[in-house]
C-alpha cells in the first residue's frame, strides 16, 4: 500500500489562513473540515472531489463533528464560546448551545445523546473544562474541571467512556459518561499529547515531542512508541487497511503506520503548515487541507 497524490481541491480563502478539525458523512459521500480563518465549515463531495459549500457564521471554528446515526453535524465555535448543532444531511441549524470559554475538541455519546465540548478556559490554558450538552433539551448539563489544556478526544462505546487528551501534564483523561465524571488518568510518556485515535482497545497519541505513543486503554501500558519528524497534529486511522495516518505541519508530511505491527510503512511530502486531515474510507483518501493555498491535497491508498 502507498498514498498517491491525485489531485488538488481549491476552497474560497478566507480573511486569515487556517484549518483545524474534519470529518466525513460517508452517507452523503461529504468531508467537512472547520475553515477557522474563514469562520465557516467547507464542504467537500469526495466523489467529484471539488468544493461544495460552506456553512457560515462560525466565528473561529475549531471542531468539527459527525455522528452518521444520529444525522449529527457539530462544530466548535472558539470566539463565541458555543457549539452549533445541524442535521448534517441538509445543514439545517438545530440550535446553539453556549459553553466554557474557547471550545476545540469534540466528542459525542450517542447512547445519551451529549455532546462533549472540551474548551481551552480564559485565558487559554487556565480553568480549563469540559461542557456536556444534552442534545433533546439544548442545555448544558454538566461542567467538569480538567487537569489542563484539552486537544482531541474520542469516545470510547465499548467503555462508555470519554478520552481527552491533555497537553500538561501529559496524560489522557478519563471521563465515565454514565456518571459525568473524571475516573482517572492514563499518563503519556511524551510531552504534548495532541492528536487521539482509538482502535481495538489501543489509544494512538500523537505527542509534541514528535512521539507516537500506543497504550492499552485498559491497563494504561505503553505498547509501543513511533517517533515522528516533527510536531504531530491529527491522527486518522481506517479499520480496514490498517493504516494510521500522522499529519504533520513542519515539515509538511504525512506518517503512515502499520496498526497491527506498530511500524512505519512510509512519509508522504504535502505542504509547510498543513496540519490537518480528514480521511475517506470509502474512497481509500486521504485530504490533507493546505492553509498556505487554501485547498486539499488528495491522496489515494493503493497497491
Amino acid at each position: 500500500m502507498s498514498l498517491v497524490g491525485i489531485g488538488f481541491i481549491e476552497i474560497p480563502p478566507g480573511a486569515q489562513p487556517g484549518f483545524d478539525h474534519a470529518d466525513i458523512d460517508r452517507a452523503g459521500r461529504r468531508m467537512y473540515v472547520a475553515h477557522t480563518g474563514a469562520d465557516r465549515v467547507d464542504v467537500l463531495d469526495c466523489d467529484q472531489r471539488r468544493f461544495l459549500r460552506s456553512i457560515p457564521e462560525l466565528p473561529g471554528v475549531a471542531g468539527v463533528l459527525i455522528d452518521q446515526g444520529d444525522d449529527l453535524l457539530v462544530s466548535s465555535d472558539r470566539a463565541v464560546a458555543r457549539v452549533s448543532l445541524f442535521r448534517c444531511s441538509d445543514a439545517q441549524l438545530l440550535g446553539r448551545v453556549a459553553v466554557g470559554p474557547h471550545p476545540n475538541g469534540l466528542a459525542y455519546d450517542g447512547k445519551r445523546r451529549r455532546v462533549y465540548s472540551f474548551n481551552l478556559g480564559e485565558p487559554p490554558g487556565e480553568n480549563c473544562t469540559a461542557s456536556v450538552v444534552d442534545l433533546d433539551t439544548l442545555q448544558v448539563i454538566a461542567e467538569l474541571l480538567l487537569p489542563g489544556r484539552p486537544r482531541w478526544a474520542v469516545y470510547d462505546g465499548e467503555r462508555d467512556v470519554v478520552y481527552a487528551n491533555i497537553r500538561d501534564p501529559a496524560e489522557i483523561a478519563v471521563i465515565d459518561c454514565a456518571q459525568m465524571t473524571i475516573t482517572g488518568a492514563l499518563a503519556v510518556p511524551a510531552a504534548g499529547p495532541h492528536g487521539l485515535w482509538l482502535d481495538r482497545g489501543r489509544l494512538f497519541c500523537a505527542a509534541d515531542a514528535g512521539t507516537l505513543a500506543v497504550l492499552d486503554r485498559d491497563t494504561g501500558d505503553l505498547l509501543a512508541t513511533l517517533r515522528l519528524p516533527g510536531l504531530p497534529d491529527v491522527v486518522m486511522l481506517d479499520p480496514a487497511l490498517r493504516r494510521v495516518y500522522v499529519v504533520i505541519g513542519d515539515p509538511g508530511v504525512v506518517c503512515s503506520f502499520d496498526c497491527d505491527r506498530l511500524e512505519p510503512l512510509e512519509q508522504v511530502e504535502t505542504e509547510p503548515g498543513a496540519h490537518t486531515c480528514g480521511w475517506d474510507p470509502d474512497g481509500r483518501c486521504l485530504y490533507v487541507f493546505c492553509p498556505d493555498r487554501s485547498g486539499a491535497l488528495v491522496f489515494e491508498e493503493r497497491g
